[in-house]
């Protein structure tokens, strides 16, 4: 729990930003393609004496599926979900054998028509949708601006309060942002995962010309017949981190009670 007990203004509430990246429509060859493949693998167990009901009625549900999990927002998701159903879908047929094993060739086409035609809902959704900028921190002087990243999504909070931080920057419900700014005026402070360490906290009195600076803990050589010092654990860097945000937010200045020194990441 942070020290800092400078008042701060309320947070406002989580706003969803436009996402990174917008997603493609398929290609007019594969929107061809789709149909065909579903008619094609249907046809398969069709022709090879699968029981034709048992054949429809479950390529029908995972095509229905394939379209609805297609058309989510959460990228990662839409794609490894429809090959997940299909995948377990097949489990039961391969094992009956012949001829409903060749039901599997129906749920391959049904999952590539539903994802493709679901992908195509989504792009035409967001094509549709209005751009939604991040807060500009010299429009909102004496403010915090709060920005993190999941993957292609982002999302904004103005003066972030202490539980607020906490949660961002251990992940919310588990999902762990790939960035996390701060920014107030023209200082900023930044929160990576770099992957040479757990964590990474980087300040800046000025964004656009620097110097950056990163909480790097100093190597203390141990003493004669000393162990090795431990690096701090997960929980304390998280700890330390939630506080140079706390500090930062409401101060834009960084923790004077972190080990701060010029970093070579910005």
């Amino acid at each position: 729990m942070s020290t800092d007990r400078t008042a701060a203004p309320a947070e406002t509430k989580p706003r969803r930003l436009s996402s990174t990246s917008a997603v493609a429509m398929p290609s007019s060859t594969r929107r061809i393609l789709a149909p065909a493949a579903f008619v094609l693998g249907l046809a398969a167990p069709l022709l090879a004496g699968a029981n034709t009901g048992l054949a429809i009625s479950l390529s029908l549900v995972v095509m229905v599926a394939s379209l609805l999990l297609g058309a989510l927002r959460d990228r990662v998701r839409a794609a490894i979900m429809p090959i997940t159903l299909t995948a377990v879908a097949s489990v039961s047929m391969i094992s009956s054998g012949a001829p409903n094993i060749w039901i599997v060739l129906a749920f391959a086409g049904a999952a590539f028509f539903g994802h493709t035609f679901g992908t195509a809902i989504r792009a035409r959704k967001e094509a549709r949708e209005d751009v939604i900028l991040p807060t500009d921190p010299a429009s909102v002087p004496g403010r915090t601006v709060l920005l993190w990243r999941m993957g292609r999504e982002q999302f904004e909070v103005l003066d972030p309060s202490e539980k607020r931080l906490r949660t961002v920057i251990k992940g919310p419900k588990g999902n762990i942002p790939t960035s996390i700014e701060l920014r107030r005026g023209t200082a900023g402070l930044d929160i990576l995962r770099p992957g040479d360490v757990p964590i990474a906290v980087l300040h800046a009195g000025d964004v656009g010309t620097g110097p950056w600076y990163e909480i790097i803990d100093p190597i203390v050589a141990p003493g004669p017949g000393q162990p090795i010092p431990a690096n701090p654990s997960t929980a304390v860097l998280l700890d330390r981190t939630t506080e140079a945000a706390v500090h930062f937010s409401r101060t834009g200045e960084p923790s004077p009670s972190a080990p701060w020194a010029p970093s070579t990441r910005r």
